[in-house]
């Protein structure tokens, strides 16, 4: 199943150099976009083991970066779908892999990440 989430975060630069209470702020935004676009879609609780592939979208006016500075997107998004409730936990034991695959630049599009989620 794949899902578009509105949400991109800061550059993994950036990010690890946040005050802590600003990076809250950011995690806290993000699993609220990540519940919202789970509830559209009607995602139910996924109890098997699965691989997640994150593709970033960047829309008008969103800089390019390196494919590895969207890490911290990814650990986001990631950490919202088991506050979603979509995963039990994101161990080993239910996420096997993850992927960041290089942005896709879409300028008349809306500037998010593409999350799909793949049973294995």
């Amino acid at each position: 199943m794949r899902l578009f989430i509105p949400y991109l975060a800061t550059s993994t630069n950036v990010g690890t150099r946040q005050h802590w209470s600003k990076r809250k702020e950011e995690v806290d935004a993000c699993h609220l976009l990540v519940r919202n676009a789970v509830r559209r879609a009607g995602l139910e609780r996924i109890n098997g083991r699965v691989d997640l592939a994150f593709t970033p979208r960047l829309g008008k006016g969103v800089r390019r970066r390196d494919t590895s500075n969207f890490s911290l997107n990814m650990k986001h998004l990631e950490d919202g779908l088991v506050a979603a409730g979509v995963l039990p936990d994101d161990r080993g034991q239910y996420v096997r892999r993850v992927i960041l695959e290089p942005p896709e630049i879409d300028r008349k599009a809306e500037t998010g990440t593409w999350v799909e989620i793949i049973k294995v």
